[in-house]
């Protein structure tokens, strides 16, 4: 192929829509229309006699091609990035760079097994992540002096040196276990069975909340893989996202039911340090949390 006869936007038109995963997304990150960018995907189809990305349903999946040329072409634009900026030394210090990651047990569990799925066909190798459990306002401190790189919270961070952006909204649900699926939650029961919760939650204050602190709690955990263990082996109810309610329930069969109260939802706000804003590998790294929110 001469590539002098080949317009080279195209592999960067290519590598955001495998990384967008929507050719709408796509054109808002490039600046484009979305009739041009559909135009020049036209071309590039052509180009490598290929159709590259096929619909199914709402979702744009790449084809077996596309999965291919994803790292070469990743790479090839990281090398021009890296020479025109004059840092083509860059790889090997991205090699060992470790980033330090406060996501919670949402993140961990539902995004983090799709971020580095993502990475890894991105950059052909594992990133190099550091997790760390912290109280929020501890998490928010550390993010304005730079100790955390990527957090996600359930509030927006408003100090000057962070910068926040919602990316996940979910609601919450009550879980009990699977020989109660047939038993009502109504609002008495949920009073009157006993709870396993979160040590956090007992000093929460969650407006339009009306029945969380008049719930009788038996238990009180760290995180929400003893809650599921222990509403399926010891009785208990818990109340918790819908998403980790579905992940959890997928594994100790688990029943889902809704609250009988009104609540608002859960809203996961991501944050990182501004000094972090143009720094191209961790845009990529909050780029594939986000995408693994949706």
């Amino acid at each position: 192929m001469n590539l002098r006869r080949v317009d080279l936007n195209l592999l960067t038109i290519f590598d955001a829509i495998m990384t967008e995963g929507s050719i709408t997304r796509a054109a808002a990150r490039l600046g484009m229309t979305q009739p041009a960018l559909s135009n020049a995907l036209t071309r590039l189809r052509r180009l490598v006699d290929d159709p590259l990305f096929v619909r199914i349903g709402n979702r744009i999946v790449p084809t077996a091609r596309a999965e291919a040329l994803a790292l070469p072409v990743r790479q090839a634009l990281d090398l021009a990035e890296r020479a025109l900026s004059g840092h083509p030394e860059e790889p090997d210090r991205e090699e060992i760079r470790i980033f330090t990651l406060a996501v919670g047990d949402v993140g961990e569990t539902i995004a983090l097994p799709h971020v580095l799925t993502r990475l890894r066909r991105e950059t052909g190798r594992t990133p190099r992540l550091r997790l760390r459990c912290a109280p929020p306002e501890t998490i928010e401190n550390e993010l304005g002096n730079g100790a955390v790189d990527l957090a996600w919270l359930v509030f927006p961070v408003s100090i000057q040196e962070v910068n926040s952006e919602p990316v996940m909204q979910d609601e919450f649900v009550c879980v009990v276990p699977a020989a109660d699926a047939d038993k009502q939650m109504t609002k008495e029961r949920y009073l009157a069975i006993d709870h396993v919760v979160l040590g956090a939650e007992i000093a929460a204050d969650v407006p339009g909340f009306g029945g969380w602190r008049r719930r009788r709690i038996a238990m009180e955990v760290h995180d929400y893989a003893p809650l599921a263990t222990l509403v399926a082996t010891a009785g208990l109810a818990a109340t918790l996202p819908k998403r980790l309610a579905q992940h959890y329930s997928a594994i100790y069969g688990l029943a889902i039911q809704p609250l009988p109260f009104e609540m608002p939802p859960a809203i996961i706000h991501q944050a990182w340090p501004r000094a972090l804003d143009r720094d191209s590998t961790h845009i990529r790294l909050r780029r594939a949390f986000k995408a693994a929110a949706i």
